[in-house]
């Protein structure tokens, strides 16, 4: 039975939604042969080729899809992460910034809660890179782009509190750990945080108290433990 475009078309995407991608680069191949400006079905077949490691291929399609449509925002998103998954991150960041909206065109429009989350994590990923090789202003940078986006996460909030304090902004760290600690007064590793900041700024009993409500939240936090011998035995001297 030959099947109609439309036939192939839902039955590569159900492949595809399932991860079959082997079926699903079937449908796909066949269908842009008639179709070369199908964007979802170029984007799709990206996303199949990345999965592969074949990441000429798979930029190649991102880019057709591109070309169909500019202001494709899965396809952007997707090429943006090959981007950085080969390190080529000035495009990777050029890519996202292309996603967001122009709120000056835009005002009223409102961005899909799943794409918030993906453009949070990314511009996070970008400033564990940054914090990683010591460019604290440029993770800073990424941090509040990302939390501009979704400010309730706070594990990337604690990020950047810690590129705050090491690019030597102490009162801004502390301030933004007690934001987190206030949020989830739980959250044991941002008083061992808030405890290494106050340590570094020169507030010692400060410190000692933060490692101690981490450690009564979290007994076996080994950072928390070591830390405190520190002060305590530095304390005696």
């Amino acid at each position: 039975m030959i099947e109609t475009d439309q036939q192939l078309f839902e039955e590569g995407r159900r492949a595809f939604e399932k991860k079959d991608y082997v079926k699903a680069e079937k449908c796909f191949t066949a269908l842009i042969k008639t179709h070369k400006n199908f964007a979802d079905v170029l984007n799709m077949l990206g996303v199949i080729s990345h999965s592969n490691g074949d990441f000429t291929q798979s930029i190649k399609f991102f880019q057709k899809a591109l070309k169909v449509n500019p202001n494709y925002t899965e396809a952007l998103l997707n090429l943006a992460v090959l981007y950085n998954d080969l390190g080529k991150y000035q495009k990777a960041s050029e890519l996202y910034h292309r996603v967001q909206i122009d709120r000056s065109q835009h005002k009223k429009e409102k961005v899909d809660p799943f794409i918030k989350n993906k453009l949070a994590n990314q511009h996070a990923a970008l400033g564990d890179l940054y914090q990683g090789v010591g460019l604290y202003p440029e993770a800073i940078l990424e941090y509040e782009k990302a939390l501009n986006l979704r400010p309730k996460f706070l594990d990337i909030r604690l990020k950047l509190a810690v590129s705050l304090r090491e690019e030597g902004q102490y009162a801004k760290s502390l301030k933004t750990l007690g934001e987190i600690i206030r949020a989830n007064p739980k959250y044991s590793q941002a008083r061992v945080q808030l405890g290494v900041t106050a340590y570094a700024s020169g507030d010692k009993k400060k410190a000692t108290a933060a490692w101690k409500d981490a450690l009564k939240l979290n007994p076996k936090d080994e950072s928390a433990k070591m830390y405190l011998k520190l002060a305590e035995e530095e304390k005696k001297k």
